[in-house]
């Protein structure tokens, strides 16, 4: 009984990381979140995501040869209800581990610009993606204009990802 318990306290705590990120996340990821927690392991975070698949409660998607899984509305109604079970003490202390593992990952990987004003109307914009701290790539573009340098920038951050992988696909094709 004691260990049907666990299963289904470790379940919850998958389901609660997916619902606190605003991304879908990697099984690296959210074995990167359950790291303090004991007695959970990368196998065991495996089997969790496969059970919540199966059950409708998280999705899987294929980006850039990654699998990726977000909770679906199914697991957040399910959540919602389930963590009205869990002592307020248990739920602090799942929360405080999340949130400070939750730093350790963003501060892993992270992808950003920034806007270098040249003239009056002029910018440069840095495009970067860091993981920890190597930076895997680092791209300055000019634009003409502010409302340019804006767009360069949320462009950049909504498809970061998907400009790098076209980038080193293209830089490292063998040319015949």
């Amino acid at each position: 009984m004691a260990k049907d318990l666990e299963l289904f306290d470790n379940k919850i705590l998958v389901l609660y990381i997916l619902d606190t990120n605003s991304k879908a996340l990697s099984i690296n990821q959210i074995a990167k979140f359950c790291e303090d927690f004991e007695d959970i392991t990368y196998f065991d975070i495996c089997a969790y995501v496969e059970e919540l698949k199966r059950s409708n409660y998280i999705s899987e998607t294929l980006q850039d040869s990654t699998l990726l899984y977000e909770i679906t509305e199914n697991g957040i109604l399910t959540l919602s209800e389930l963590l009205e079970l869990i002592p307020g003490v248990n739920l602090y202390n799942i929360k405080k581990i999340i949130n400070k593992n939750m730093v350790k990952i963003k501060t892993d990987y992270s992808i950003d610009t920034t806007i270098m004003p040249i003239k009056s109307e002029e910018f440069k914009v840095s495009c970067y993606i860091k993981d920890g701290n190597d930076e895997l790539v680092n791209i300055t573009i000019y634009a003409g204009n502010k409302a340019q340098a804006k767009n360069i920038s949320r462009n950049w951050s909504k498809n970061a990802e998907t400009i790098y992988s076209k980038l080193l696909e293209m830089m490292t094709k063998e040319e015949n």
